[in-house]
């Protein structure tokens, strides 16, 4: 696809059969990052080699790390903790939030002085978050209003203390990183419980962490084992096609081996509780995660009303979540989701303007959406170059009277390359203009 580029689908057919769903990106980043802090070989096995994965790979390459890439296989080299070199540039993060914030956790530990930065979207992010609770704990970095590019100057560390009000993994996983580095106990807790695949890798690979509930307790300077990581493959993107299957006739898909970490499938409770027609199967345990297939079947359903602590585990999946509710007769409301403003785009924005160029009527808070259901009247539509706001509009063409074009595509290749490929096998008419 060319830069900036716009898809219209035209036309759709009923889902049917096995899609395959590429490899998790949550993990994909963290098994990069903790292979390369590793001592031995790993091999990371249905990796997700996306855009913003891609960035991690090459972080880390600059950091002296000895990463090879063979298909969807990535080979990493790892020393130990202490092996990273200084990098002869600065760290290009690119689109990616969870790379920015989780490396700043590694780079603010290191005896040498280094850089992050990433593209026009990523430096208008918030980094406070990872910021602050690094600077408590004795890291000297330099930035502009709290914001990309951060200079990380060489300082040393007291253990970690803290409580993370936010409910982000990211940060949760930035300060379990640093602690890595760090002599003695670090400890880290969280209001909300949220995504745990730092936590589960790092007892994966047999290093020394505690979990109660919502307090981890990590010792510094042990030893991450080498062990080989298969990816589950990501629920995040699996949620468009079930979504799309729910809301086309006749449809009946299946997804194999998806990652059902309790704390990311908010998404399949919620269409449970809409009436969707969802099977899991085939339940089993990979490198401590928990996989499963997915069967979808076509499905009306009715609207909801959901706030509270549901929203942390199903934060990436709100966007195609409004287009099941677009869906519904009636109107469905969705609260305590501030933290879409925050992501590659404002999402709630612009979600909302798309969704009332296709006729829905929305409204929005500061913190909430009403949806109310009706029928897509075709349009066009601006992703502000946000990947999941393009592919939930591509869903939502499935089912429209007319033609739907979204404009910006480009940054689907950050999560989900094959995407639109996917789409296309299954015999919809899809354009790139």
């Amino acid at each position: 696809m060319t830069n900036n580029s716009s898809i219209i689908i035209n036309q759709s057919n009923n889902l049917e059969g096995e899609i395959n769903i590429p490899g998790d990106k949550s993990i994909t980043h963290r098994a990069v990052m903790l292979g390369s802090l590793s001592r031995g070989r790993m091999d990371i096995t249905n990796a997700l080699l996306s855009e913003d994965c891609k960035r991690t790979i090459n972080a880390f390459i600059l950091l002296g790390v000895k990463i090879s890439v063979s298909k969807n296989i990535i080979s990493i080299y790892g020393n130990g903790l202490h092996s990273l070199k200084p990098p002869t540039e600065d760290i290009d993060a690119g689109n990616s939030g969870t790379l920015a914030r989780l490396i700043s956790g590694i780079l603010a530990v290191q005896d040498f002085n280094s850089s992050l930065t990433g593209d026009k979207s990523l430096i208008q992010r918030p980094m406070k978050r990872v910021i602050e609770p690094l600077l408590e704990a004795g890291a000297t970095i330099r930035s502009s209003n709290n914001m990309l590019p951060l200079s990380f100057i060489k300082s040393s560390l007291s253990p970690i203390r803290y409580t993370s009000k936010l409910p982000s993994a990211q940060v949760k996983s930035c300060l379990l990183l640093a602690s890595l580095f760090i002599q003695g106990k670090s400890i880290i807790a969280e209001d909300t419980k949220t995504r745990d695949h730092t936590e589960r890798m790092l007892e994966y690979l047999n290093y020394p962490i505690d979990i109660d509930g919502k307090l981890i307790t990590l010792s510094g300077l042990g030893v991450i084992e080498a062990k080989d990581i298969s990816v589950p493959s990501d629920i995040s993107s699996a949620a468009f096609f079930i979504i799309a299957s729910l809301i086309q006739d006749d449809s009946h898909v299946t997804m194999k081996s998806i990652g059902i970490n309790p704390l990311r499938t908010g998404i399949l409770d919620i269409l449970g509780q809409m009436g969707a027609d969802i099977q899991i199967v085939n339940s089993n345990s990979i490198n401590n995660e928990p996989v499963a297939d997915i069967l979808v079947k076509s499905s009306k359903l009715s609207p909801i009303n959901i706030s509270g602590d549901i929203i942390s585990r199903l934060i990436d999946e709100l966007p195609i979540l409004f287009i099941a509710c677009a869906c519904c007769e009636g109107d469905s409301l969705i609260s305590g989701i501030e933290e879409l403003r925050h992501k590659e785009s404002d999402r709630i924005q612009s979600m909302q303007e798309g969704l009332i160029r296709l006729g829905i009527k929305v409204e929005t808070t500061l913190d909430s959406i009403k949806i109310t259901g009706g029928d897509f009247k075709g349009g066009i539509v601006n992703s502000y170059g946000d990947h999941r706001v393009a592919m939930s509009f591509l869903v939502a063409g499935l089912i429209s009277k007319k033609p739907i074009t979204v404009i910006d595509t480009d940054n689907i290749n950050t999560s989900f390359p094959s995407f639109i490929k996917i789409l296309k096998d299954q015999n919809n008419e899809i354009y790139n203009l």
